[in-house]
Parts: C-alpha cells; sequence; structure tokens
C-alpha cells in the first residue's frame, strides 16, 4: 500500500528555500573550483564568472520546477525520497549541460576541455554532492509527514544507500584532485600551491560528508530506539503499536514485521483473556448456583469492584483485572457440603468453622496458576473476608495488610449479599445498608472505601437495577 503522497507534498515552501539555497551556494564553490582546475576559466575576471553563474542559477531552478512540475507521481518501484533525490541528480546534470553550451557559446575559442571542467564541476558538485544533502532533506521531511501511515512497500536497501553515498563521497573529492593535479602538473608544487588548493577541497567534501553521516546516523539511531520501544511495550503486554516508522528499507520492513506480530500477539491474548474471563464468570456462577444464589451475584460484584478500584486510583488495567477475577470471591464454596451451604437458619458454631474454609478452599484451588487472572482471583477468594480490624478470617489481617483486591471486594460482596435474598434471610432495604456501612468504616471495611462507596451511590445503584435478579 502506498502513502499516496506526491513530491509536491515533499517539496514545501521551506525545502524549495533549502535547495535554492543550498544551490546558490553550490555556484559559489564551483567558482572556486572551476578556477582551480581550469586556467583558462581562471582568465576571466570575477564579475564575469559570477555573472555565468547567475544565469546558470536562474536556468537550474527553472529546471527543477518543471521536473516537479512534470513528474509529480512517484515511480512505481521506487520510494518517494528516493524519486525525488533522482531529480535532483537530473537536474544537476541538465544545470551542468547549459553551463556547458552556455561557456562554449561565450568563448569559442577556449578548449573543450575547459568547458568540460565547468560541466565536470555541476556534475561533482551538485549531482554528486549536493545531491546527498538533499536526499537527507527528502527523507527527513517524508518522515514528518507519514509517521502515521502504514508503508507495505519495502524496495529501500540500506547496504546500498550507504554504498552509493561512500562511492559518490570518495570519488567526488578523488576525480578533483586529480583534475587539480592535471593543471598543475608541470609547476612546482610550492610555487602553485597546491596543497592548498587540495586542502581546500578536502575540507569541503569532508564537511559534506560529515553532516551527511550525522543527520543518517541520527534517523537510524531515532528509528532504531522507535524499534526497541515497540519490543518493549510488546515485553510489557501493550500490543498496542503507536511508534509506526515510515521507512521501506530494511528497519522499516523490521517495525511493520514487530507491529504485525503485536497484532497477531494482542489478539491470541485478548481471545485467551476473553476464554480466561468466561471460564471464570463460569465458574463463580456455579459456585453462588450451589448455595442458591443468581448468576447476576457476581455480575454486579464484579462491576462494583471495577467502579470502586478505578475511584481509588487504580489504572484501567488493573481494575478490568480485578473485574474478571472478582466473580471467584466465593469458587470455595464448592467444596462445603449443601446441609451447610444451603442451611436455611443461622449455623452452629462448628458449621461456621466449616464455611469459613472456603476461603482457603478457593485460594488452595487457584494459587498455583501462573496467569494474572487467576493469581488476582486467588487473592481475591483468600482475602475477601478479612475485615480492616483484623477481626476477619481466615488469617486475621487488618487495615493495609489486607490486599486492595480483597479489601473492594469486601464493600462490594457485602453490599450485594446485604441486598439480595438468601436462604438464610430476606433482602435488606437500603437505609439499613447504609447504616451498617457507615458503623462498619474502620472495623469490616476501609474507611476510604467506604467513603467512595457513598460518593458514587449512584453509579453503584444504576449497576444494580440493570442486573436485577429474575423472580
Amino acid at each position: 500500500m502506498k502513502s499516496g503522497l506526491k513530491p509536491s507534498n515533499i517539496i514545501s515552501t521551506k525545502v524549495r528555500l533549502f535547495l535554492y539555497l543550498s544551490s546558490l551556494s553550490t555556484m559559489i564553490f564551483s567558482q572556486n573550483y572551476c578556477i582551480n582546475v581550469c586556467p583558462f576559466i581562471d582568465e576571466l575576471s570575477y564579475n564575469t564568472l559570477t555573472f555565468n553563474l547567475f544565469i546558470i542559477f536562474i536556468f537550474h531552478i527553472m529546471i527543477r520546477e518543471l521536473l516537479y512540475y512534470f513528474f509529480d507521481k512517484t515511480p512505481s518501484g521506487l520510494t518517494l525520497p528516493r524519486f525525488l533525490y533522482y531529480l535532483s541528480i537530473i537536474s544537476w546534470m541538465i544545470a551542468g549541460i547549459g553551463a556547458f553550451l552556455l561557456h562554449n557559446y561565450l568563448y569559442p575559442y577556449f578548449p573543450i576541455g575547459s568547458h568540460l571542467k565547468l560541466l565536470s564541476s555541476y556534475w561533482v558538485l551538485g549531482a554528486g554532492l549536493l545531491a546527498q544533502l538533499e536526499y537527507i532533506i527528502f527523507e527527513q521531511r517524508y518522515k514528518q509527514i507519514v509517521d502515521v501511515l502504514y508503508i507495505k512497500e519495502f524496495n529501500e536497501n540500506i547496504s546500498r544507500r550507504i554504498f552509493e553515498s561512500f562511492l559518490i563521497l570518495s570519488a567526488a573529492p578523488s576525480i578533483t584532485i586529480i583534475l587539480i593535479l592535471a593543471r598543475y602538473r608541470n609547476e612546482t608544487l610550492q610555487g602553485s600551491h597546491i596543497l592548498e588548493e587540495i586542502a581546500y577541497v578536502i575540507v569541503l567534501f569532508i564537511s559534506v560528508a560529515i553532516i551527511c553521516a550525522y543527520y543518517f546516523g541520527k534517523m537510524l539511531k531515532e528509528d532504531t530506539k522507535k524499534v526497541l520501544e515497540n519490543i518493549h511495550e510488546i515485553k510489557h503486554s501493550n500490543y498496542n503499536i503507536t511508534h509506526n516508522i515510515a521507512r521501506a528499507d530494511e528497519i522499516g520492513e523490521i517495525s511493520q514485521a514487530i507491529e504485525s506480530m503485536a497484532h497477531e500477539i494482542g489478539n491470541l491474548n485478548q481471545e485467551i483473556v476473553s476464554t480466561q474471563t468466561e471460564i471464570v464468570n463460569t465458574m463463580g456462577e456455579i459456585a453462588e448456583t450451589r448455595s442458591k444464589e443468581t448468576g447476576n451475584h457476581v455480575k454486579r460484584v464484579a462491576l462494583y469492584s471495577e467502579l470502586l478500584a478505578l475511584k481509588y486510583g487504580m489504572d484501567a488495567n488493573e481494575a478490568k483485572l480485578l473485574k474478571q477475577a472478582s466473580p471467584m470471591h466465593d469458587i470455595g464454596k464448592i467444596g462445603i457440603p449443601d446441609s451447610i451451604l444451603n442451611k436455611p437458619g443461622r449455623h452452629t458454631k462448628e458449621e461456621f468453622e466449616i464455611m469459613k474454609t472456603h476461603a482457603n478452599l478457593g485460594y488452595d484451588i487457584l494459587k498455583n496458576s501462573s496467569r494474572e487472572i487467576l493469581k488476582a482471583a486467588a487473592i481475591v477468594a483468600y482475602e475477601h473476608h478479612e475485615k480492616y480490624d483484623g477481626s476477619g478470617y481466615p488469617r486475621g489481617l487488618s487495615g493495609k495488610d489486607i490486599h486492595i483486591y480483597g479489601r473492594i471486594t469486601a464493600v462490594a460482596d457485602v453490599f450485594d449479599a446485604l441486598g439480595s435474598d438468601r436462604v438464610y434471610k430476606k433482602a435488606w432495604d437500603d437505609d439499613k445498608i447504609f447504616e451498617l456501612f457507615k458503623e462498619e468504616s474502620g472495623k469490616h471495611f476501609d474507611p476510604r472505601l467506604v467513603k467512595l462507596f457513598f460518593e458514587n451511590i449512584d453509579e453503584i445503584l444504576k449497576i444494580r437495577n440493570s442486573l436485577k435478579d429474575s423472580i
């Protein structure tokens, strides 16, 4: 799938300004270059040479604009930055031919070698050197505007890109130095200032090479960092990849593969979570059915728990985990005899001791699981009957020694249990329940959770009304 972008999307006013300024700078370097490599050009006055180069500069701008106008569609098999890079090379080559023809027309008595050396300045400095800088600009601009798009075509190659740059940045100064040496082949090194001129050329080309290497390396580093961030997100179970990489080379391909993998893992993980949640809900309903309670009880407790968890300050993922785990709070009841579990009257002391073992039984059933939902369910099953003042069971924990999952589920479970008909009692009215909660704040329940319960009572009652037990 292509990005749908055209060259005109990349060549903004800011990019144009850079191209024109860099072209003008290259014309100035071309002037020094031509003087160094050709004695005939050296004979021209500074003003004459500057005027000639300015004409070619205007001609070059016209060629650029015509190329952008007539080639406003990226050919198949090319990335947009590479296509613009090729257009830059072509524009400089045509500008060089224009300079050759103009120079030949104005100075027909110059030898052909002089005109060719002028041509070489445009091809070496422009099509060779400056085009590398322009390529970097095109790539940066391209990444800025397509960072949120998916690139499905991978027809670039980092090694080819590096090889091209290395070849050009090696060949260009070599050609220039050879031309300088050819001009002064009959003169001594000291008399002709060859060393100074060669040093000038070397500094120029090394500077451009450093600039290209710096920005190219910077882009590689930034995109590699994004790839690593995506891998980090996957390791931490976040499969919604947001660091898209707008590259059509190997890094882009790797990034796309990681994104596809994350999507598949996310789907599989969601399926596993959904299956686990369904099993948890079903098992929770089975436990409640054994004690003559409805499946809506565990659904309501799950929603109350999630609401209180969010209000308590938990993040959405942890609150959702508690919602998924809380239906298993009474799973241990499957190990309690029916004669005790469904006894309509008050339990004896011995019967109550047996009844209390359902917390340990539930924990023992779930404790060895490595799945997050079942691990959370083990905590809920084990601690939802602990009381804030330490008078609960099975371990007599108090305060914040009781896991927050247990403290929240305790509030949700007691509220729903008191408001529902059971074999041993009729449902309480709300005022009576509220009065009890106020009395038990700091005793049975975490006082902060009681406060949150009353602050959000309208939402809690809305949940209850939406999941009423059928008569």
